[in-house]
Formats: structure tokens, sequence, C-alpha cells
């Protein structure tokens, strides 16, 4: 299995009552209890953080820039060192999203000004709620608000995307990030998963509570991931706001958007920002029915009056099996103490555990795709346009990475192996012959290394099984005979 630790609403603050040590501490006694629970949980592999990385800072708070690097600071020793103890310091294979508690207010509130009655909107239902909409409604002081200065308001991230900068400057392995973007990239079980970090806080500010992801930035990601990661075979999508919400509630994102995931192939959703674990299956009819699954973190560290009734502090471990179409949520809880333990969830039966499928995305055949075949064509393909232009050590080590491999890609290997004098690798993976042609390699590749006794008992092993002829037997025996006389 492949595992992953989903942990969402961090909530980091120098001024939180839980500190990063107890945190830290709290998770690792966790994986020791867990590792030996019945069913056992897979140590993790690759870290998922869904978002509100900070508590933020309030409109009225005095020196909000000064309060909000020093929330970072306490979220970047947080994740630097859960990563070294869960996945051995590579930040490559840690995935953060934004949530809005990570939107600096202040910076958003900045950029607006007050709209007089006189410029009010004719028909300000329509102007607050159409797609883009400049205006901001304040509840509190019922005043209507207009953002006067893009710029500003774009900067609203600024101490995230800095923080974002720092935490993957000089990492190797990433497939795509970049501070600025609403999307970043990342592969994981040696590229086959690539996961998408989507920014769910597209016009979020401190007056608009909405989650929102460009329906135009998931079709960019779909091309970009079929262009520099063809060779998947699971695409995971995560993000920060939930996808539904009570009456008269705006803050939760249109599950029209994950739709738009389902259509393009992702088969996993991960988010937050609800305060409770949840996992349930969406689907869209194309005309074939095509699924996704969707899992919510609980808070690691939101404050108490933010958790819901009766809900406690939580974080998820998912086991993906082999085949990448199925996966075991585990849902963890904090209980005395401030330490983690099982939780009992009473949709699951009381369990703290369920399990989901789906199916992968298929062919223009209806078949599933076998991304592992596709991945090995390809490393084939390289490989002979590398031995061509007489590259033979990188055709070499693009062979030498497939596992069994038969048929043409066997002789291929064979080939240039014997080219590029590779004694040692023939005698290594043609250590079991299988044709008369790779026997009389293996015993040549054997006879070059000088260990003529290793060759001549291959070499009456294998000969019968074979059925070499007599001739060729005698031939072979008589060189092995010769070079070792020569030698000594």
């Amino acid at each position: 299995m492949f595992s992953i630790l989903h942990i969402s609403d961090l909530h980091r603050s120098p001024d939180d009552p839980i500190t990063n040590a107890e945190l830290i501490s709290a998770l690792i006694r966790d994986q020791e209890r867990y590792s030996n629970e019945e069913p056992k949980i897979t140590p993790p592999q690759a870290i998922i953080v869904s978002g509100d990385i900070v508590q933020g800072v309030l409109t009225n708070e005095t020196q909000p820039e000064e309060k909000l690097k020093a929330q970072y600071r306490t979220a970047i020793e947080f994740l630097d060192k859960i990563a070294r103890h869960f996945v051995g310091g590579d930040r490559s294979k840690v995935v953060i999203v934004p949530g809005n508690h990570d939107v600096d207010w202040n910076t958003a509130r900045a950029s607006m000004s007050l709209v007089e009655s006189a410029e009010m909107p004719t028909n300000l239902q329509k102007a607050l709620f159409k797609d883009d909409s400049k205006y901001r409604w304040d509840w509190k002081q019922r005043e209507l608000y207009k953002i006067s200065d893009f710029e500003i308001y774009r900067r609203r991230f600024a101490a995230y995307r800095n923080f974002i900068a720092e935490f993957y400057r000089d990492v190797p392995g990433l497939l795509r990030v970049d501070a600025n973007s609403d999307v970043n990239l990342f592969e994981l079980f040696g590229g086959r998963i690539t996961v998408a970090a989507f920014n769910s806080c597209e016009d979020n500010d401190c007056f608009a509570f909405h989650g929102a992801i460009r329906k135009e930035l998931i079709a960019q990601t779909d091309l970009a991931l079929a262009e520099i990661s063809p060779n998947h075979e699971l695409r995971i999508a995560v993000w920060h706001h939930g996808i539904e919400g009570p009456p008269y509630s705006t803050d939760y994102m249109d599950v029209d958007i994950v739709r738009g995931m389902i259509g393009r192939g992702f088969r996993l959703g991960l988010f937050g920002h609800q305060h409770k674990a949840q996992s349930s299956p969406y689907s869209i009819n194309l005309p074939d029915e095509e699924m996704m699954v969707i899992v919510s973190a609980g808070s690691l560290c939101a404050g108490r009056e933010a958790l819901p009734t009766g809900q406690k502090r939580q974080y998820n471990i998912i086991e993906l099996s082999d085949n990448l179409s199925e996966a075991r949520i585990h849902v963890r809880e904090m209980h005395e103490a401030n330490l983690f333990g099982r939780a009992l969830i009473p949709s699951w039966g009381g369990r703290s555990y369920t399990k989901l499928k789906w199916k992968l995305p298929s062919n223009a055949a209806g078949k599933p795709i076998k991304a592992n075949e596709q991945r090995r064509r390809v490393k084939v393909i390289e490989a002979e346009v590398a031995s061509k232009r007489g590259d033979l050590a990188t055709a070499l080590n693009l062979l030498s990475e497939l596992q069994a491999p038969e048929g043409y890609e066997r002789s291929l290997l064979l080939e240039i192996a014997v080219n590029a004098k590779a004694w040692n690798v023939i005698v290594q993976r043609f250590s079991v012959p299988e044709s008369i042609a790779e026997l009389i390699t293996l015993v040549q590749a054997l006879i070059r290394l000088g260990r003529y006794d290793q060759a001549q008992s291959d070499l009456d092993k294998y000969g019968g099984q074979l059925q070499l002829p007599a001739p060729l037997v005698a031939e072979q025996r008589a060189q092995i005979a010769t070079e070792k006389r020569l030698r000594q």
C-alpha cells in the first residue's frame, strides 16, 4: 500500500495553546500506536496539507504583517519536523494548499473603498453575486465596499506565497511548483500518482467567504498533466473548501467544480475546512458513469470555538492499494492530554476506518489505461533512440529499470548490454537464460569476468535444459578451458 498522512486546518501560531512540540510528539506517538493496532496502518510515505496553514490576523489587529510572519515561521518549523519524521525530510513528498485563514484580511481590506449611497448599483443583489464581482457587503456594518485596487487585492496571498517559496526552495524532485501559481503539481509513488494542489480561495477575502477554483485552471491542469506526466495511473486533486453547507451559508465551494475534475480523470479529492472527517463518492455521466471519491480531514488544531459541536481534533491516514483503485481511510482523533488515537465514526458503524473504491479512467476502447505498460513502452522507445545515437549507457540504464523484461524488451536489453560490454549486467539480468542465445552470451560474459568455474557450471546446468547442440557445448567448454589456462 501507499500511505498518505492527510492533515488540514493546522492554524499554526506562536499563540496557539497547543505548541508545535506537543502536536508533533502526539503525531509520532500515535504512529507507534497505529503501527501495532489491528488493522495495522502503513507508515506514511507522503504528507498532504489541505489548507489553513496559519491562524491568520483579523482586520483590527496591530502590526498584522509581523504577526503573520511569526505564524508562518511557526508553520515552517512544524512542517519541517513532521517531514523529517514521516518522509525522511523529502519536501517533494509534502503537498500544501492554502485555506481561507491564509488570506491576509488586512491587505484585502486595504484594497477596498467604501461605496457611497449615491454610487450603489441599481440592482445590488445582482452586482454582489455575479461571477468576479468587485463589490463586497459588510454585514456587521451594513456597508458596501468595492475592490478599487486589484494590485493590492492580489497581494492578499503574499505571506502565503513567501512561505511556499521558502518551503520548496532548492527542493529536488518537484514536478511543477511555483509559489505564485494557483495550482502546483507533484508526483508520488514513483510517478504512478500525480497530485494537483489547487488554491480554492479565488475571490475569498475578509467579506467573501466562499470557495472557488477557476474552471479554466482545472482544464489547464488537465492539459499540463497530459504533457509533463502522461504515464501516471491516479490523479489526486487537493483543495481547501468543503462542497456542501447549510442553508444561507456561503462558506463552501460549488460542487460543479468537482464534476469538472471528475470529467478530467481525477479519482480522489482531498480537502479540509469543515473541521470534521467525512468521505463520499461523487459521480457524473459522460455518458458512462465516472466517479471520484471525496475525503475530508478534520481539523488538526483549530480552536475549540471553531470545531463543530461534539467534534474533536482529527487527522486522516489514507492507504491506497497497489492497483490505485481503492483506499482505506483511517481517522485519528485527539483524546485525553492532547494525544491522538482511534476515532469512532458513527456513520462507519463505530469503526475508525472505511474502504472506498473507484474506477480508473479508461481509453477510447473503454478499457482501463494500463499506465505501467505505457511507461514500459516509453522506456523501450527511449532506449532504442539512445542506442541508435550511440549512447549505450543511457539505453542500458533505461532498460535496467524494467522489472522482469520479456520478449522484445529482453532481447533488446541483451543486445545493448553486449554492445556496451556490460558483462556484470548480463550476469545479473540473465542468470537464468531462457534461450540458447542467452546461454551463450551468459557464458561469454562469465569468461570475460574470469569466472570460469561458474561459466562451466551454467553451461552444464542450462545446456541440457535448452537442448544446446553437442558441437556448441564442446566449443564453449574448449573456450572456457583455453581462457582459464591463459589467465593462469
